[in-house]
């Protein structure tokens, strides 16, 4: 039976890029972040960010089983309907190829918000996971750039998600939900929110599930990736390797294109984006950050990455 694989961590961590090179190795197919509820999937059963569906109600774990399913499973209504509205011959090969990549392929779902339900799915699927740790001035530098605000409401709507990983943080989701911080103290405190997940994690899978920092995918990126690949049992062909290197040696500013709706900056050099924060933050910022991420960095860095 075909291993399916996840690609989780925080976002802005290189899950793309990562996704990616795994997508580009033999029988292995790429499905983009099944828990983004801004792509407004039909029949998503997700409302929040970082949706929980460790404890939720079984007739919701039921429906979100269902969802997920419709992404790699050959027979399933969404596949049903989708041939029921076929009108072309071209659209009739695209159905059909789809389905014979479903059937012999690995499917990996790249998806860093559903760092919160990792566990829910390993219990649930037999799954790889492959978890992205990044450095948390280099996430909060890139929510900086691209002014990505977050609304502390997503985890206090999720009672149980509050009552297990976020229950040390709950005055302060609190009062982030009540009171509006600046980026840097948003970036802050979530980068300790899903890291803290990380480490418990890490604690409990470290010998099923597969760790690794985005510095270090970043220094030595066909070293790294191979020894992901082993551990998730695929081959590092020259597919992969032709792949890795085009997407780690282009100027950062450019663009690869994934297919033809979806573009992401996964092209880069890649050892010059390890500290591309530094020039991104103000030394006030990163003072802000390496103080309030402290008690959760030093569980996965050392003084001499700042």
């Amino acid at each position: 039976m075909k291993k399916n694989i996840l690609v989780t961590g925080s976002h802005r961590s290189g899950s793309t890029w990562t996704g990616k090179v795994i997508a580009r190795a033999p029988k292995v197919r790429y499905i983009h972040e099944p828990f983004n509820i801004s792509l407004k999937r039909n029949n998503s059963p997700f409302k929040f960010w970082f949706e929980f569906l460790t404890d939720s109600s079984q007739e919701h774990q039921e429906r979100s089983k269902s969802y997920i399913n419709s992404f790699y499973t050959v027979f399933n209504n969404d596949k049903l309907n989708e041939f029921i509205k076929i009108r072309t011959a071209k659209s009739l090969y695209h159905f059909l190829y789809d389905l014979k990549t479903r059937y012999s392929y690995r499917t990996i779902f790249k998806d860093p918000i559903a760092i919160m339900s990792t566990e829910w799915i390993y219990k649930n699927y037999d799954i790889d996971i492959v978890i992205l740790i990044r450095h948390p001035a280099a996430f909060v530098a890139s929510l900086k750039v691209k002014g990505w605000q977050f609304d502390f409401n997503n985890f206090l709507n999720q009672p149980l998600l509050m009552n297990t990983y976020l229950k040390d943080y709950e005055t302060l989701i609190h009062d982030y939900s009540k009171n509006k911080k600046d980026i840097i103290d948003q970036g802050i405190l979530l980068w300790n929110i899903i890291h803290d997940t990380i480490d418990y994690y890490k604690n409990k899978y470290s010998n099923e599930w597969y760790f690794v920092k985005h510095e270090d995918l970043s220094l030595n990126p066909e070293q790294e990736f191979r020894k992901m690949f082993s551990k998730i049992g695929l081959t590092v062909d020259s597919n992969v390797e032709n792949y890795i290197f085009t997407s780690t040696n282009k100027n950062m500013d450019s663009n690869v294109i994934l297919n033809s709706t979806e573009v992401f900056d996964t092209s880069r050099n890649s050892k010059e984006n390890i500290k591309t924060w530094q020039k991104r933050l103000s030394n006030d910022e990163i003072k802000r950050i390496k103080i309030g991420t402290k008690p959760v960095w030093k569980k996965f860095y050392t003084e001499k990455d700042w």
